[in-house]
């Protein structure tokens, strides 16, 4: 008789845990906005490019994206769409460093459930996405 062990409570729980998606082409915006994630006691994964985000949510769905605006290829727009037709129930959450007119944040925030601009106002941003996350345990954040 062969006895199979279920595997590790560490790893199911790493593989099912909600998670937020970061997408931004400026790699050290992505590491900073990992590390703020993290530290607030939310698992995140980070993709450099739009496509490598569908890619990612093809393979696990994210419980929040956070992208920026302007990305070559497919920009947070495109993504945005994407995500809409595919995934309506994910919150999305837009960073940029564009200056805006009145008139294109109106169109911007129909899309997004949030728009911060670069750089993002931490605490802001934090409290936002704490209300998109599931409860999690424990706290890092006062």
């Amino acid at each position: 008789m062969t006895l199979t062990l279920a595997p590790s409570f560490a790893a199911q729980s790493r593989t099912q845990q909600p998670y937020v998606l970061i997408v931004d082409d400026h790699i050290s915006s992505l590491k900073r906005m990992s590390q703020i994630i993290e530290r607030a006691g939310h698992a995140c994964e980070t993709a450099e490019s739009a496509s490598q985000a569908v890619a990612i949510c093809d393979r696990r769905r994210p419980q929040v994206v956070v992208t920026d605006l302007a990305m070559p290829n497919l920009d947070g727009c495109g993504l945005a769409s994407w995500l809409g037709a595919r995934y309506p129930s994910i919150p999305l959450l837009l960073m940029t460093g564009q200056m805006l007119d009145a008139r294109e944040l109106v169109d911007l925030r129909r899309r997004f459930t949030a728009v911060f601009p670069k750089p993002v106002d931490v605490d802001w941003f934090l409290e936002c996405l704490d209300r998109l996350m599931p409860a999690h345990g424990f706290s890092s954040r006062p």
